[in-house]
């Protein structure tokens, strides 16, 4: 075969040969339930007036495995939001302020997708492992990069609404930092501000606990 034709059979081939590569790796979303209406969880909190019921469903280590990438073992606590509209106009989402407080006051925002992302990729594990015979503990490895789905989890997963219609709900997932928190669901609550009606006028905030 001459130079001419293989390099006419390789240019060919070329687009199948990327179209494989990227077929290679196929994302599975988690298998979550839809979320429903906000006031179906226990913690919701519901403004009558102004028509809107928001909720927190927090996964802590015993609801972990739902997820492929295990957040709990990074430290990171995911948090699901649902907002519900019943009222007769939108929500506006742009101006939202959510804040993560323990019950010891500490304070924190929700993670970016790439402050997920860096503490997925970089975190040790929480915990050593202590092999039985051996008298100390055999620290866990550093994980090297980012496993395999974890950018098409995350994005999946985080609560990205700008805006809730009319009669119509919002949920996804909040990411919070709680390294160095030790019960962070236990005595923790969600507060949320700047949540504007088709008025712009911002609706009273919701002040939500994690646990009863």
């Amino acid at each position: 075969m001459g130079f001419q034709l293989r390099s006419r059979v390789l240019v060919a081939l070329l687009p199948a040969v990327c179209l494989l590569a990227a077929s290679a790796f196929d994302y599975k979303p988690p298998e979550i339930q839809p979320a429903g209406h906000a006031d179906k969880y226990p913690q919701h909190e519901t403004h009558k007036d102004e028509g809107v019921t928001v909720a927190v469903d927090p996964y802590g280590p015993e609801k972990d495995s739902v997820f492929h990438v295990k957040f709990a073992e990074h430290r990171i606590l995911p948090v699901r939001l649902i907002i519900s509209n019943d009222s007769d106009q939108p929500l506006s989402l742009l101006d939202v302020q959510i804040e993560f407080v323990t019950a010891r006051k500490a304070k924190g925002e929700p993670l970016t997708k790439e402050d997920v992302e860096r503490a997925v990729a970089n975190s040790a594990e929480p915990q050593d492992r202590t092999v039985p015979g051996l008298p100390v503990p055999i620290p866990r490895k550093k994980p090297q990069r980012l496993p395999k789905g974890t950018d098409e989890e995350v994005d999946y997963l985080m609560f990205k609404a700008k805006a809730v219609e009319p009669q119509n709900t919002q949920s996804g997932f909040l990411f919070f930092d709680v390294s160095g928190v030790s019960q962070a669901i236990a005595g923790s609550h969600i507060l949320i501000t700047g949540i504007r009606n088709g008025a712009g006028q911002e609706l009273f905030y919701f002040d939500i606990p994690l646990q009863k």
